[in-house]
């Protein structure tokens, strides 16, 4: 919790200066080394030194929100920071992107930063489930309205969104089971990922919920290239049976599985049944034949921004939870003629 009085006398003691060097280090002094500054500001931001801070280490309460980013590699996130950036826009506000490359250490320098420049929301991407968020829930202590996006292992101060994925892969795999599939290969990576989480959750559940077992090898917990990913599956086609579908994370993946079924005279849904995780911002203009479990980055963005202005503006920090379904949309890879 930060302290209320805090006195640059506390910053001298805690880094073992005099209050005359603290003084000129707060004032971004010329004659003190930029190690001295740093070593002080850190100490006022660590022990909460707000009031007096210099116009150079804070922004006054000028309409500004931030938007936490740990990655910016495919469709989905690329249009919910443009879902985000728009409505900030609409209202006035200027939108700060940090982005943070999925690293902690940089995730909490940015957090320290963003309560020192009073800025007024933020919005939280989690991409590690095991990952701390102390420094993430410092935010509400500070009485900054928060939004995370993706669920945590730990309890989130703030209001979350979350795409479902667990229920979209649940989904999938049903219909699987419609089509008469039951050797169903799931691609996922990192665990610790929500999204692959979720994904690993939903394929349990719905085989659980039919009363039929899955064999761990087919849950596939792997980070894939080009090379691996043909290297895997054709280890699986010299076997005397074929997985009777696959489900995949991504449009990526997705494609190199069906140009190794053409490399193999093999094709979907005659030979095998694919499903993929789809983010294309309008699904509808999508041009595949892939059966896909979609999720809008636009929408998730959208609810997003929504929840964090309502909280602006009605001045009251909310802890709701908002699941935002997906749409699976069937198209030909998974409509088998027997």
């Amino acid at each position: 919790m930060k302290k209320k009085n805090v006195t640059i006398k506390d910053i001298a003691e805690a880094v073992n200066i005099s209050l005359s060097t603290v003084s000129r280090a707060l004032n971004n002094h010329p004659k003190i080394s930029q190690s001295t500054k740093e070593k002080v500001w850190n100490a006022a931001k660590n022990l909460g030194y707000q009031p007096n801070l210099p116009a150079y280490m804070k922004v006054d309460k000028n309409r500004t929100i931030c938007l936490l980013l740990p990655v910016l590699n495919s469709q989905f996130y690329i249009d919910m920071v443009e879902s985000i950036q728009n409505t900030a826009k609409e209202r006035g506000y200027s939108l700060y992107i940090a982005y943070t490359n999925k690293d902690p250490e940089i995730e909490k320098t940015y957090a320290q930063s963003l309560i020192n420049m009073n800025i007024e929301g933020v919005i939280a991407v989690i991409f590690d489930k095991s990952t701390p968020i102390d420094h993430l829930n410092q935010f509400v202590k500070y009485n900054i309205p928060t939004v995370f996006i993706n669920n945590s292992d730990q309890e989130q101060s703030g209001s979350t969104v979350i795409p479902d994925v667990s229920h979209g892969t649940y989904k999938a795999v049903n219909h699987l089971f419609s089509m008469k599939a039951k050797n169903i290969l799931l691609f996922a990576g990192n665990p610790n990922n929500p999204f692959y989480a979720d994904m690993i959750e939903g394929y349990k559940n719905a085989y659980a919920d039919a009363d039929e077992e899955y064999s761990k090898d087919h849950i596939i917990i792997k980070d894939f290239d080009n090379i691996r990913l043909i290297d895997h599956l054709n280890k699986l086609y010299t076997k005397s049976k074929l997985p009777d579908g696959i489900i995949s994370p991504g449009n990526t993946l997705s494609n190199q599985i069906i140009e190794w079924l053409k490399s193999k005279g093999l094709s979907t849904p005659k030979d095998m049944l694919l499903i993929g995780f789809s983010n294309h911002k309008n699904e509808a203009a999508n041009p595949s034949q892939l059966t896909s479990i979609h999720f809008s980055g636009s929408e998730i963005g959208n609810r997003a921004i929504a929840e964090l202005f309502k909280m602006i503006e009605n001045k009251k920090i909310e802890n709701n939870t908002l699941i935002i379904p997906s749409k699976f949309i069937i198209k030909n890879s998974t409509l088998k003629i027997k």
